[in-house]
């Protein structure tokens, strides 16, 4: 039993040496891509509150390589692109090297974060919530201005509120 044993863990041991010894070639790459991500502009528009299709348009513009689009041109500095979606739009502008320097973002009909949810239900508790928007304001080094504007209705009477991402109303 202890001769068997002593020679699975052999057959074992040996076997595991030669997966490890497989023959792995180096390949030399002949051009590599970078792609710029604008991490200053995403930690400054995303936070833990920010819808999730919001997030993934935010993504997708900082992301965006102006450099590789057809109507670039080294002598220009800057471009403005924008972003569509069924519900919201980003208008963000472009240095000459890709990175964002503004944005102007509108988005309709977002899920509200639920600080947002609370502090307006907990003042006006026998609304109901006809719409809303969330905008925000991005300027390279400065802060990012982050608003929800709500349409509450009650009765025939209509509402407009102005409430910050922390869920305080303006």
């Amino acid at each position: 039993m202890k001769t068997l044993i002593t020679g699975l863990l052999v057959v074992g041991f040996a076997s595991l040496g030669f997966s490890q010894s497989s023959g792995i070639e180096q390949v030399e790459l002949s051009e590599i891509s970078v792609i710029p991500f604008n991490t200053t502009y995403l930690n400054q528009v995303q936070d833990e509150n920010t819808p999730e299709r919001v997030k993934e348009i935010e993504n997708v513009a900082s992301q965006f390589d102006i450099m590789e689009s057809k109507t670039y041109n080294e002598k220009y500095d800057a471009y403005e692109v924008i972003f569509k979606e069924t519900n919201g739009r980003i208008i963000a502008t472009y240095d000459k090297h890709g990175k964002i320097i503004s944005s102007s973002e509108r988005f309709h009909d977002v899920l509200l974060p639920y600080k947002v949810r609370r502090a307006v239900f907990k003042q006006y508790p026998d609304w109901t919530l006809q719409k809303n928007s969330y905008l925000v304001s991005y300027y390279l080094n400065k802060d990012v201005k982050k608003v929800y504007r709500v349409l509450l209705k009650k009765d025939g009477e209509r509402k407009n509120l102005k409430v910050d991402t922390s869920g305080n109303i303006i």
